[in-house]
């Protein structure tokens, strides 16, 4: 049953797409209000997280929305399978309310979209990373800031039981197409990758999962939240791979940034300390 749910939810984070690439994909959901389920249902304070980043993808025919995390003024980290096989991707920045024009937002296409070279080998999600080149260097303001990377002394750190931040613009649930018009977030926490539910949809090594309740409530994220970070200590240890159709109590699965310093470094600007 629950490798139909699998696939059930890959076919749900594209979405069609016909007319044009920018199409501006959020024009197509209705707005919903805050719930009590996945991502969790607290509004963030207006742009209280400065590096977040709303993505818009796109190929010839199809588009999909995703989170990013700003990492310096000229590049943004997301998910590989967010951007894998797309031309295009409209970045929004500054945003809390993405349905409306704030005068805080900065929104420039691009065309320079790099995925992992090993996307996908071995497993179906196996680094899942990748980022975007702004076409012009951005200026860093009260709303628009970095996240920390881990560092290189911290490769080899577990992880397991660090408290951490999921936001986004995500679905509610995962039989909708409808996406938030302001950001929210959840707090959780980081298990084990024995965990049962965890160790029979990622590799080891390079992902980890965080638990699917937190505080008494059922958390994660969904649709449209992948490629968002998961930021602990103000640091983005991990990025928003897939979820398994925003099943109550089921883990999120999350790239884990220490494992691709080297990666973040030859492909980027970002000097890893």
């Amino acid at each position: 049953m629950k490798t139909i749910i699998f696939v059930l939810t890959l076919a749900c984070l594209t979405l069609a797409a016909p007319e044009s690439r920018r199409l501006h994909l959020r024009r197509n959901f209705k707005r919903t209000h805050s719930s009590p389920r996945v991502v969790g249902g607290t509004i963030a304070e207006p742009h209280s997280i400065p590096y977040q980043v709303f993505l818009e993808f796109y190929t010839e025919t199809f588009g999909q929305y995703c989170g990013g995390s700003v990492i310096s003024q000229n590049y943004v980290l997301t998910s590989a399978s967010c951007a894998n096989g797309t031309l295009e991707v409209l970045v929004t920045l500054g945003a809390h309310n993405i349905f409306i024009t704030e005068p805080t937002q900065i929104n420039v296409y691009s065309t320079d979209i790099i995925v992992h070279d090993h996307f996908g080998e071995d497993y179906g999600w196996f680094n899942d990373i990748a980022l975007v080149k702004l076409p012009k260097t951005i200026e860093y303001n009260d709303v628009i800031q970095p996240v920390a990377l881990p560092k290189r002394a911290d490769a080899d750190i577990v992880y397991i039981g660090a408290v951490g931040r999921i936001a986004g613009w995500g679905a509610d649930d995962g039989f909708g197409g409808k996406i938030f018009d302001l950001l929210r977030y959840v707090d959780t926490s980081v298990i084990s990758n024995l965990d049962e539910d965890c160790r029979e949809y990622i590799p080891p090594g390079s992902m980890f999962c965080t638990s699917g309740e937190y505080n008494d409530t059922y958390v994660g994220p969904c649709n449209g939240d992948e490629g968002s970070g998961f930021v602990s200590d103000g640091v983005l240890i991990g990025i928003v791979s897939f979820n398994l159709y925003c099943l109550e109590d089921f883990p999120g699965f999350h790239t884990r940034v220490a494992s691709f310093l080297d990666w973040i470094a030859d492909n980027s600007d970002v000097v890893i300390e």
